[in-house]
């Protein structure tokens, strides 16, 4: 029964207000004590007791903790209504974001004599603001992360994450201009209910900051998880008919809510992503199409939305725009690097040019003279048959001769190598061939044989002569390393636009200061070496447009990488 002071004014706010089922309406009296209250407030705090007779500050406990802060004393104090917006931890255990409106109820005097409490439930408002704040801050992070592969992850990460755009799956597609083709990138998600479930515990109001959230589901990515691996294997022509493809090429969302039941979709397609519900938005930039995101709620079984499909659709068009980014950039780091080797090769050539006409003319003005000496040294030998000392040294003189002969050789090779004649063939025809040559070699040396081809390689366009001697090279240094036998380790393979030649031997390896110079013309730890080899070899692999990387420790052996590109 309501107090006799303000009657009418008080029973005909609760006649006109009780039965309200969008706010909580709750009647204080000067001890804050609650008089009356509908049932709705009880809904709204979820309340588990009746709240009638219960102070204020046992009902709405987040608000009243602080009694120097409360605002339903400042509104008995002041006469002035009051709002507030409070997170309050319900009796359920559950977190709702409420908004308290206190009104001061005055009788004829002007004298407060309650106050009526009007609670409303602005936890969805709330988690959208938070939604969308989460969003722009994905967007800008999008926008400054120019890895790529990081970058899809991140992407595959907020169309996934509780607090962002909440799918429970995401996959991600790309267009391949030069295949042709759709093929699945990455995905993200659990790859079924038990670990969807342990995944939702683990992560529900975990991670209150981005960067917790995007470091926790970067540290937990697993590239062997079922999702990931099954995504990676799908891949369709451009011209094929199925959601995703579709979804590309005609840059227009599909949403399917039936899959499972449509005889119009593509069987292979749903199969493979084995959800009945899903949307798949493409990734458009400036009219031009990159691929698709593909997500469903197949564990939380929660329907796709016309929201959700919006809110997906507008952080697609982000996200694409941020994968241009990433692309642009690489392209613009493989440039440089590409500039920066050019410049090298410029240099390298440069120097072999000046030191290979220096080396030409040097032998030119070396060989006239050799020869009468080694001719008079030989004429001597054979008229001093009584003179054994003599013909002694006159043969030590011969034999510095024809040595300082075989270096003439191979400096006047080094300063000719002639302008590559390249045809198409099979880098692994090559090696076969160029092991054939050195077979007995490696046998006399004890060198165990291994070869690792890849199969149903490309053609590369090469002039063969020279790239066998290039290899010739390469198999003659590991054989000279592992003087008392070994492994050699003869692989090759296809990577990006090049096809990699490995050799790999188990010899004496390299210290540092030996691998900066390896390639420099006339260096040399050997002693009968003459550090021509290895410059020759990298000439010949520049001049095809190509690469040599090399890896060494001392004592550990060395790997010679050999990149010759697939078209030239």
């Amino acid at each position: 029964m309501l107090p006799d002071i303000a009657k009418l004014r008080l029973e005909e706010i609760i006649h006109n207000i009780s039965d309200s089922e969008i706010a909580g309406l709750a009647l204080l009296d000067h001890d804050l004590n609650i008089l009356w209250a509908n049932r709705t407030l009880s809904s709204i705090l979820n309340l588990n007791y009746d709240p009638i007779g219960n102070a204020c500050q046992n009902v709405f406990k987040c608000e009243c903790k602080d009694k120097t802060n409360c605002t339903t004393l400042k509104v008995l104090s002041s006469g002035n209504k009051h709002h507030c917006e409070i997170l309050l931890n319900t009796e359920k255990g559950n977190r709702k974001y409420i908004q308290n409106t206190t009104i001061p109820i005055k009788d004829n005097k002007n004298h407060i004599t309650h106050l009526l409490k009007i609670t409303t439930d602005v936890t969805l408002k709330e988690e959208k603001i938070h939604q969308y704040d989460l969003l722009r801050k994905l967007v800008e992070l999008m926008q400054g992360t120019l890895q790529i592969d990081r970058l899809l992850h991140l992407i595959l990460t907020c169309v996934t994450a509780g607090t962002a755009l909440g799918f429970n799956r995401a996959r991600l597609f790309l267009i391949d201009a030069d295949r042709n083709i759709v093929y699945g990138k990455m995905a993200v998600g659990p790859s079924d209910i038990a670990e969807a479930n342990k995944i939702w515990n683990e992560i529900a109001n975990k991670y209150e900051k981005l960067e917790d959230l995007i470091k926790a589901s970067e540290d937990n990515y697993r590239y062997d998880s079922p999702l990931h691996m099954i995504t990676r294997l799908m891949a369709y022509p451009l011209d094929d008919e199925n959601e995703v493809v579709s979804c590309i090429r005609k840059k227009k969302v599909i949403v399917e809510r039936n899959a499972f039941n449509n005889p119009h979709i593509n069987r292979n397609f749903v199969n493979m992503i084995n959800a009945n519900e899903f949307v798949c938005v493409p990734l458009v930039v400036r009219e031009k199409a990159l691929g698709a995101i593909c997500a469903d709620n197949i564990y939380s079984k929660k329907p796709v939305t016309d929201e959700m499909v919006t809110l997906l659709s507008t952080f697609a068009n982000h996200a694409a725009l941020a994968i241009e980014n990433a692309g642009a950039y690489k392209a613009l780091e493989r440039k440089i690097v590409q500039l920066k080797e050019a410049q090298e090769r410029l240099v390298r050539s440069e120097k072999l040019a000046v030191i290979g006409n220096m080396a030409s003319y040097i032998a030119h003005e070396i060989r006239n003279p050799l020869v009468t000496i080694g001719g008079f040294a030989r004429s001597i030998v054979r008229d001093a048959s009584d003179n054994k000392a003599l013909e002694k040294s006159a043969g030590i003189i011969i034999d510095e001769v024809n040595r300082l002969e075989k270096i003439l050789a191979v400096v006047m090779d080094f300063s000719k190598v002639a302008k590559p004649v390249k045809v198409k063939t099979q880098v692994n025809d090559i090696l076969d061939n160029t092991i054939s040559l050195m077979e007995s070699y490696f046998k006399s040396l004890n060198i165990d044989l291994e070869k690792k081809y890849e199969l149903m390689m490309p053609e590369i366009v090469v002039d063969q002569d020279q790239i066998r001697q290039v290899f010739l090279n390469m198999f003659k240094n590991a054989a000279e390393s592992m003087q008392n036998g070994g492994k050699l380790i003869i692989e090759t393979a296809k990577e990006d636009t090049y096809i990699r030649i490995n050799i790999t031997d188990t010899g004496e390896g390299m210290d540092a200061g030996t691998l900066e110079n390896i390639f420099t013309p006339f260096y040399t730890r050997k002693k009968e070496g003459t550090g021509i080899g290895l410059a020759v070899s990298q000439k010949i692999v520049d001049d095809h447009e190509g690469f040599i990387k090399v890896k060494s420790e001392l004592n550990q052996g060395a790997t010679f990488s050999i990149f010759l590109p697939i078209q030239n």
